[in-house]
């Protein structure tokens, strides 16, 4: 009897922690722009933090970043509860494995932005560069300003 109870609760931890991914936690090493088909380095006053996984749950915070990549629709204030934004109702859209291992998923959902004034939910395109097990890399498409963006990640220790 003891190892059927056992086997129930190794079962139970088994299913709780199945297909749950750890957030990685990363920062911004460096930011491009891409408009008019000319990418150009940005560069921010503080460090743009990220947290993702492969499964496309992403959080970046950094409220001069997040006011660029809203177009400035999004008025983030510095040092306040309002620098963050979250990827909402992600949908796996596409797949690919680069010649190099890489692999990129391509994710489509909402950027909620919460801000002072409410809130601010774009249409986005995030692609998330994944070497092995590390996110290394995010494209981040706007829909509504028509504006890409890319970010090179560096994995926390």
């Amino acid at each position: 009897m003891k190892k059927q109870y056992l086997l129930i609760i190794l079962f139970l931890c088994f299913y709780k922690n199945y297909g749950q991914e750890p957030i990685q936690e990363a920062y911004v090493s460096k930011t491009y722009v891409n408009v008019d088909e000319e990418w150009t380095e940005l560069n921010f006053a503080s460090m743009v933090d990220v947290s993702s996984n492969r499964q496309g749950q992403l959080k970046i915070a950094n409220a001069e970043f997040l006011t660029e990549l809203s177009g400035g629709k999004a008025k983030m204030l510095d040092k306040s509860a309002y620098v963050t934004a979250v990827l909402d109702s992600q949908i796996l859209t596409k797949t690919k494995t680069e010649k190099n291992g890489l692999l990129n998923l391509t994710y489509e959902g909402k950027l909620v932005f919460k801000t002072f004034e409410g809130s601010y939910t774009p249409a986005v395109k995030v692609t998330f560069v994944v070497n092995q097990a590390d996110v290394i890399g995010l494209k981040i498409h706007n829909n509504e300003n028509n504006k890409d963006y890319a970010l090179d990640l560096t994995v926390k220790d």
